[in-house]
């Protein structure tokens, strides 16, 4: 596509595959709280709009249940799962409220820009960075999917 906006294809390839890998491994997050709580893809699906933050108190729900039953997959995993999903949110955020600028090298990348209060102060998105993402992202969507397959048997 052409665009009159200056950017590398392969590095925006690259961010279309970050926010993709969070996509799949969200809904991976949210098919485990459904195992939990029955029905809870129809109302993410056709209720109000539910930002992954949301989707994350939903799954410290599950874990602040004292009905929750831990047959399949242990309270301490469950736990890992939220606190990771927790610091991931934070991390795509990072790289989707991010704007681009020219590095010092002439490269287009994004950047991200916050006060530093906030768990993620001012970072560069360079192509190590984004491919890290999609590692940590990827990583994660397959420890939930293990545990959701855990809970599907």
């Amino acid at each position: 596509m052409r665009t009159r906006v200056p950017y590398d294809p392969a590095y925006t390839a690259l961010l279309g595959t970050a926010v993709y890998v969070f996509a799949y491994y969200e809904w991976a997050v949210i098919y485990l709280i459904q195992q939990f709580k029955p029905g809870f893809v129809g109302r993410y699906c056709q209720g109000a709009p539910m930002t992954s933050g949301k989707v994350r108190q939903e799954l410290e729900a599950v874990l602040k249940d004292p009905g929750t039953s831990y047959t399949a997959v242990r309270k301490a995993e469950l736990q890992g799962c939220l606190d990771q999903f927790a610091r991931l949110i934070g991390r795509r955020n990072a790289l989707i409220h991010a704007h681009p600028i020219t590095n010092h090298d002439g490269a287009q990348i994004l950047s991200y820009q916050t006060n530093v209060e906030r768990p993620l102060p001012d970072m560069k998105w360079p192509v190590a960075e984004v491919e890290a993402a999609i590692r940590a992202f990827d990583d994660a969507a397959c420890a939930t999917n293990a545990l959701l397959h855990r809970l599907l048997k």
